[in-house]
């Protein structure tokens, strides 16, 4: 049980108090929140307590009004800063400047407290514990210690931990959560709806495609194209629901740099359709005489994944692949859709980041990233 400390009317001795302590249990422990100052606690008022279910069943006990978020890794870094940029008090990972122009200059001047997982495993528990934030929100994929290792980053830090799981398909279903957790149920309803519609017409045109109408696409990463982003990864839904990815290994990678292939393996599974990740080799390979009888470099079907803020793909596996999915199925069967990828793009800008995308963005944004018959505009 939470206990809160409030200045009581009658006490004028807690009137010249600077900070109150905010004191609660969750499990066996208990945290500190620094409280207002003299001014601020004319205006207290007894916050109260309530339960949240999280995506894996645990009920976490939260103030009842959040106002202070921590990340727990990147996928939440970009989800939350669609719906509660405000609120975030400490990043998983740094915010670029070529990504404040979307997010906002704010964004990049935030502590980060790096990642509960992943590869660089750098989760800072002693400057997430000193922000003192209200919950500290994982999402993603459910790994499969997830409810113990919510319970024990709970436990040790005595800050409500919650996790909610996202998918292609789940996008709208997370975001509703979110504004239950966060108060934000009217923007929450807006990304929500935004996702579900996306998701929905994306679904109804690759619903209806036979086995041999998908697309045989190879999504591939780093300096010289040879990072795949296998079948089955997390880092490849997109592919995966949009398209035929032909690049198998015996055990899919969950990096978001893919992993190493020969160029020998995408000469043999010779794919039809290329996308190559941001910063690879999408502007020397069409010259590259290794790569000329690779179909898809010799028709001129290869593009690059848009990148800012995000890759529209993966890295991270976040909403961005809303906006990913929409793009990959308009390179991949352009006459199925009624509207254009630039249409796709200011809305999704609009509504996520209230950016309006000038012609400049737009152009700098999609370069490479058309299809080259121009079939879609």
């Amino acid at each position: 049980m939470r206990a809160t400390l409030t200045r009581r009317a009658f006490s004028a001795l807690l009137a010249g108090v600077l900070g109150l302590t905010l004191t609660y249990g969750l499990s066996a422990c208990t945290a500190t929140q620094p409280g207002a100052d003299a001014g601020d606690q004319a205006q207290e008022q007894q916050a109260g307590t309530r339960t949240f279910t999280d995506s894996c069943g645990r009920e976490v006990e939260l103030p009842a009004k959040v106002t202070k978020v921590a990340v727990g890794g990147p996928l939440a870094q970009q989800v939350l800063l669609t719906i509660a940029p405000d609120e975030i008090v400490g990043l998983a990972t740094k915010v670029g400047s070529g990504q404040t122009a979307y997010l906002g200059e704010g964004v990049s001047e935030l502590p980060v407290f790096g990642q509960i997982y992943g590869g660089k495993g750098d989760f800072n528990k002693e400057a997430v514990a000193a922000a003192a934030p209200d919950v500290i929100i994982d999402l993603g994929e459910a790994k499969e210690s997830i409810k113990e290792d919510m319970d024990q980053l709970q436990e040790q830090l005595g800050i409500p931990c919650v996790h909610i799981e996202t998918s292609l398909a789940g996008y709208d279903q997370a975001y509703t959560m979110l504004g239950k957790l966060l108060g934000k149920q009217d923007r929450a309803a807006e990304l929500s709806s935004y996702c579900k519609k996306a998701y929905e017409e994306v679904n109804g045109v690759v619903s209806s495609l036979s086995e041999g109408e998908r697309a045989q696409v190879a999504y591939l990463m780093g300096d010289s194209g040879l990072n795949a982003i296998a079948k089955g990864s997390f880092q490849g839904a997109v592919v995966d629901f949009v398209a035929t990815n032909v690049i198998e290994v015996e055990k899919a990678s969950g990096s978001g740099k893919g992993q190493e292939i020969g160029l020998e393996q995408i000469a043999t599974v010779d794919p039809q359709l290329i996308v190559f990740g941001p910063g690879s080799i999408y502007d020397s390979v069409g010259d590259d005489p290794a790569w000329a009888d690779v179909s898809a470099i010799r028709s001129g079907s290869y593009y690059q994944v848009p990148g800012s803020p995000y890759n529209w793909l993966s890295s991270p596996p976040s909403v961005n692949q809303v906006l990913g999915m929409q793009w990959l199925a308009r390179v991949c069967y352009p006459q199925k859709f009624k509207s254009g990828i630039q249409d796709v793009a200011k809305s999704y800008y609009k509504t996520f980041y209230n950016h309006d995308l000038t012609d400049a963005e737009m152009g700098e944004l999609l370069a490479g990233s058309l299809p080259k018959d121009g079939a879609v505009s």
